[in-house]
């Protein structure tokens, strides 16, 4: 790759892309979304609120950001702050977003019945115990640090960097293991156990620890551990090394606030879920199924 580039060929904020297959998929989960709003509002004695649609609002517009935005061209070709930040984005800051939007009583009063009963704890169905292993914390734990680990060596960060299908992959199971990290945190849909708020940070807690072995290491290292990005054009004022330690420090930075910000999505979980719980009864006494 050059080492210099023209100011014509930087990137800027007009630099959007559009992914229609992407697009449709975001469009779907605003309208279904919508949807079980609007079914949660009529059902719920405490209705559904700003606290739930702001949230997931949100959550779709970092998607937008992460995936439409100038930022994938630049982490792809100039900066690996930029290719850091997009990850954290898709991983950690759009899941937990996403999640808190659909935390009760979105999701128990929100879904049809036979939606209800194919994702709900406790049933026999196939799709039930598909559901139970996917956010199994057994599975999700290894699988999240894996993610977050293996994706973040040097030689396959560049390789994956420049070959479309991998990168494709890369995102899916970043974002994947993102939302069910945060849904093992969140618990939207009420167990007939819940897990303890004490064990719900302790996991959030190990989780940023495990992080800061990306982070931390970028933000202090003296020399370049990227080659795709030490050769990348430097169009944006920031020498290679200035870039990898920024990278660095914006993860870190990030994954503190995270931290922060997951102490008041505890709290407000602890609110009651009586409503939550009782639907899940209603729907599991209608089709026989145990909870």
């Amino acid at each position: 790759m050059p080492s210099h580039v023209t100011a014509a060929h930087v990137p800027g904020w007009g630099s959007w892309s559009f992914n229609p297959i992407i697009a449709l998929a975001l469009v779907a989960a605003v309208v279904i979304y919508t949807r079980m709003y609007r079914r949660a509002s009529a059902k719920a004695t405490t209705p559904p609120n700003a606290g739930h649609w702001v949230p997931y609002g949100l959550g779709i517009f970092v998607l937008v950001i992460a995936l439409f935005s100038p930022l994938d061209e630049v982490g792809d070709r100039y900066l690996l702050s930029a290719h850091m930040m997009q990850h954290v984005l898709l991983a950690d800051i759009a899941p937990a977003l996403l999640i808190l939007g659909l935390r009760s009583p979105i999701l128990p009063l929100g879904l049809s019945r036979n939606a209800l009963l194919a994702v709900a704890p406790g049933g026999r169905s196939p799709s039930n115990r598909f559901f139970a292993i996917a956010t199994s914390p057994w599975v999700v734990v290894p699988l999240w640090a894996v993610a977050t680990w293996v994706w973040a060596i040097p030689a396959l960060f560049d390789y994956t960097a420049t070959h479309q299908f991998l990168h494709v992959i890369e995102h899916v199971t970043l974002f994947y293991t993102g939302l069910a990290l945060w849904w093992l945190i969140i618990e939207p849909l009420p167990r007939g156990r819940r897990r303890p708020n004490g064990q719900r940070l302790a996991l959030l807690g190990f989780t940023r620890l495990a992080s800061a072995f990306v982070c931390v290491p970028l933000t202090w290292l003296a020399v370049t551990e990227y080659p795709l990005y030490a050769d990348a054009p430097r169009a944006y004022g920031l020498s290679a090394i200035a870039d990898q330690r920024l990278a660095g420090a914006s993860m870190c930075f990030v994954e503190i606030a995270v931290f922060g910000i997951a102490f008041v999505v505890v709290f407000l979980d602890m609110l009651s879920r009586s409503e939550a719980r009782m639907a899940l009864l209603d729907a599991a006494s209608t089709a026989g199924e145990p909870y």
